[in-house]
């Protein structure tokens, strides 16, 4: 079961842990403030894309968009 962060800059991180997905957060970005950072619900609904990065009109929850053999990262963004 995979743990969700938002960054509070518009990205929401998973992983298998709290400390792998601050982990990852952290190696992508130096200016990550960890006091912004929350956790969120695998069942949170965001909007889905194709392979292009492209709105399909769907919606998926972050647990469906998760794959636990990428281990920790970035799994959904407004910062595209």
């Amino acid at each position: 079961m995979a743990v969700f962060f938002d960054t509070g800059g518009g990205d929401i991180y998973g992983g298998p842990t709290k400390e792998a997905v601050i982990a990852a957060m952290l190696d992508d970005s130096d200016d990550v403030d960890l006091d912004d950072v929350t956790e969120v619900p695998g069942t949170m609904k965001m909007s889905a894309s194709d392979e292009n990065g492209d709105p399909t009109g769907d919606t998926i929850t972050l647990e469906e968009e998760y794959d636990e053999t990428f281990g920790s990262y970035c799994v959904a963004s407004e910062n595209c």
